[in-house]
């Protein structure tokens, strides 16, 4: 019998990444994917978050944006920089909103 291979997006979830070992798990999961042919490793091209500091313009990029080849969601991961969290979002429609943009 022959199994074809699909993706589980529809299960998966947004996600706040506080833990050290919340991060390793979705950057396994992740890398896991991509050498499955899953998801593909897609250029991050624009900012989450775009504001003005006191002297110049500020644009935060998450670390990696990964396409489901299967059914063309759209993830992105920021890592976090402890204390800092990072985040896992995702655009079922495939198409990137910036939080300036809204969602």
């Amino acid at each position: 019998m022959v199994q074809v291979k699909k993706c589980d997006c529809n299960e998966r979830i947004e996600i706040d990444v506080s833990t050290e070992k919340t991060f390793q798990e979705l950057k396994n999961f992740f890398s896991q994917q991509v050498e499955n042919g899953i998801f593909k490793d897609i250029p991050v091209t624009e900012p989450f978050y775009v504001g003005e500091g006191k002297l110049e313009s500020i644009s935060w990029y998450a670390n990696k944006w990964y396409k489901c080849n299967y059914c063309g969601c759209l993830w992105e991961f920021d890592y976090p920089d402890f204390p800092a969290k990072g985040f896992v979002r995702k655009f079922e429609d495939g198409i990137y909103k910036s939080e300036s943009q809204g969602e």
